[in-house]
């Protein structure tokens, strides 16, 4: 059977753990779920960081159109590629970065003067959680999502600009858009800019902008998901991130 492999190297700390992707006309699997992604290598990204997905589907054509799936023979995938976990092979063309994961650090905030008052809703960046069954998603306002997916309660408002006079944390995300990612150590490979801005204490800009006046802190369910809300929030666990954000706010 003819096939091409791919080689993605994920380096975890000190020790090195490979995946070999390999593209599979008769490819067969069970859904999981589809989102849109930029490119190809995002797509393969996406299903490197589900330990659940087996083969993943990528069809750019369809803006971009990106299914992953676990393990099973439910639905045929023809022009899959198909995902060999731990495997290494040094004859695939193509070698790509998959991801660093990197662990959080708690950020120290610099003392600030804000008032606990402000009048101005600064430019936003809007992110959207949804759900599909078992699955949480944030995304940009803007995305395009699945037509399964169901937007959550309420959107997350993040500050577009840094404030001098606070401790300013960008937001980043990985392929697969689960979960959140605070702070400039996930400035690197695996890992993109949300455009979006949380911070350590209250925030108010010189001009009274609210920048960081919303408390939020990550949450985990019993699904291993992510949510980010008020501390005090007694029907879901702490995650263990360990500290909390301000935010713009949130719009219902």
């Amino acid at each position: 059977m003819f096939s091409i492999g791919f080689i993605f190297l994920l380096v975890l700390k000190m020790s090195s753990n490979t995946g070999v992707f390999r593209y599979d006309p008769a490819a067969s699997g069970t859904p999981m779920y589809y989102f849109y992604l930029e490119d190809k290598v995002s797509c393969l990204r996406a299903c490197y960081e589900e330990n659940e997905c087996a083969v993943v589907e990528y069809r750019e054509n369809e803006e971009g159109y990106c299914r992953l799936y676990r393990e099973g023979d439910t639905h045929s995938v023809k022009g899959g590629y198909t995902l060999s976990r731990g495997e290494t092979n040094s004859s695939c063309k193509l070698i790509e970065t998959l991801d660093f994961d990197v662990s959080f650090q708690e950020i120290t905030g610099q003392e600030n003067s804000s008032e606990a008052e402000c009048s101005v809703m600064p430019d936003v960046a809007v992110l959207q959680p949804y759900d599909k069954v078992k699955y949480r998603f944030f995304v940009p306002d803007s995305t395009k999502v699945a037509e399964n997916w169901v937007a959550s309660e309420f959107r997350l408002l993040f500050s577009k600009k840094a404030e001098v006079s606070c401790t300013s944390v960008p937001v980043f995300h990985k392929a697969n858009h689960r979960r959140l990612y605070f702070g400039e150590i996930y400035n690197t490979t695996g890992y993109t800019f949300y455009n979006a801005y949380a911070f350590t204490n209250l925030c108010v800009s010189p001009t009274g902008e609210c920048l960081g006046v919303q408390e939020i802190k990550e949450y985990v369910d019993e699904q291993g998901n992510f949510f980010y809300d008020a501390p005090g929030r007694m029907d879901m666990a702490d995650s263990g991130l360990g500290q909390i954000f301000f935010i713009s706010g949130k719009s219902y």
